[in-house]
């Protein structure tokens, strides 16, 4: 309803290209007035906010923060950094909701809420289109309620006439850990507070990792700031690897090319046995380039 008594955050993997239409869908179905998010904004009940594309959007004291830092489980804007700041801000005033999505961003986050004192609800996955999020929130958060779309409307309706009791006592590392989307490098010092250094590398800056949280929420982070959960970081490394494989691939295909234009020459000229060697090099070249397609077909079937 249009007097709903509290603001509402919006986060959407969206593309940084994408023109997106998502407040005027939502300003057609609903009552609230929509609007995408500016930095420093003074944040007021009855509204909705969307994070804009290709930013995160964070909540710091009454005013929202628009920022463009590293990318959290491979996506900008990332669910976890909205959650993470909302957490320690609301705490058990604080609602966070996760729909339907790919992969596991939001899970982490939503965990933030809920050791804040905070309600947490997931989407029925029987109902999402794509299940994977609700699955790994309800698989490693212990959720408050698991309900429908058109169950969800009503859940918020009876929250925001609820008067929760506050919980003061905010873990350490989440209160370290919310600076970093919009401070991006971090001194090595700080993340050691935060999590263990781990003998992983970052796929998207190539600086250490440091693991961060229990069996049920593990991530990494790098100083850096990118953030990846178990199965986002797998898939970062998969992609890292098959670019590296590429180049490779090119690179051995354009030797045997070459070595083969210089055995051709060489065998023109009359010398034999360097013909021969060129030869002999370039069709190794190109048998090391199909090991590679080997490769990178078997890296795609994953």
């Amino acid at each position: 309803p249009k007097d709903f008594s509290a603001p509402v955050f919006v986060v959407q993997h969206i593309s940084e290209q994408a023109d997106s239409k998502l407040s005027v869908v939502l300003e057609n179905v609903g009552q609230l007035p929509v609007k995408f998010a500016e930095d420093g904004e003074l944040i007021e009940r009855s509204r909705i906010y969307l994070a804009p594309p290709d930013f995160h959007l964070l909540i710091e004291d009454d005013r929202l923060r628009i920022v463009k830092g590293p990318r959290e489980n491979r996506m900008r804007p990332a669910i976890d950094p909205l959650f993470r700041s909302v957490a320690i801000i609301y705490r058990s005033y604080a609602t966070g909701i996760i729909l339907t999505g790919m992969l596991d961003d939001g899970t982490a986050g939503l965990q933030a809420i809920k050791v804040c004192g905070g309600m947490t609800i997931v989407q029925d996955p029987e109902e999402a289109e794509y299940s994977s999020m609700p699955e790994s929130a309800i698989a490693n958060v212990e959720v408050d309620r698991i309900a429908s779309l058109k169950e969800i409307g009503k859940i918020l309706l009876e929250r925001v006439r609820q008067t929760p009791e506050i919980v003061t006592d905010i873990p350490s590392d989440l209160l370290l850990e919310v600076p970093i989307t919009a401070d991006a490098i971090t001194p090595p010092e700080t993340m050691a507070k935060i999590g263990t250094p781990v003998a992983h590398s970052c796929p998207s800056c190539g600086g250490p990792l440091w693991q961060i949280g229990t069996d049920s929420t593990i991530r990494y982070r790098c100083h850096v700031g990118h953030a990846f959960s178990n199965r986002t970081l797998v898939k970062e490394q998969n992609e890292a690897t098959e670019k590296a494989l590429w180049i490779a691939l090119r690179t051995l295909e354009e030797r045997s090319r070459l070595l083969k234009s210089m055995s051709d020459r060489y065998e023109k000229n009359g010398a034999t046995a360097l013909a021969k060697t060129h030869q002999e090099r370039s069709q190794e070249a190109m048998e090391h380039s199909m090991l590679i397609r080997d490769l990178i077909r078997n890296i795609r079937t994953v």
